[in-house]
């Protein structure tokens, strides 16, 4: 899972050593959860997004677009890191929820709406809660 660009902007210094030694001493199993945090805060950095230029008569959808884009980014990432030889019925359901979550997202961008976006929110933080839990166990 290291080669997935999370910033837009880039990280220097301090910033960057601590995310390197989280990511590098993280299990999968927290890589995972990492995922799903890092999608959900692009999320809500979207929605945001979306609130404020909603509210302008001349708005720049960039930053928006390049937001929703990395939530899209994350779950193409956790599409692609599903190990079929483990599950296969297991990824397969997975792959389909990313799928699904991916949908919601495009429908969002083309659309403007935060309706999708909530949606693929509360997806997430269940998929994260049942990732914790399945660790505290695994512990």
């Amino acid at each position: 899972m290291n080669n997935l660009n999370l910033t837009k902007t880039p990280v220097s210094g301090e910033s960057k050593k601590f995310l390197k030694n989280v990511v590098n001493t993280a299990s999968p199993m927290q890589l995972i959860v990492l995922l799903y945090e890092g999608c959900m805060q692009w999320l809500h950095m979207a929605k945001q997004e979306l609130k404020k230029n909603k509210a302008e008569k001349a708005p720049n959808w960039s930053n928006y677009s390049n937001y929703m884009g990395m939530a899209m980014e994350i779950l193409t990432h956790l599409q692609d890191s599903l190990d079929y030889k483990q599950s296969r019925a297991f990824c397969e359901q997975m792959f389909s929820l990313y799928d699904f979550m991916k949908t919601n997202l495009a429908k969002a961008n083309a659309k403007k709406e935060e309706k999708p976006i909530d949606d693929v929110v509360v997806l997430l933080k269940d998929l994260k809660d049942t990732w914790k839990e399945a660790m505290k166990k695994q512990a």
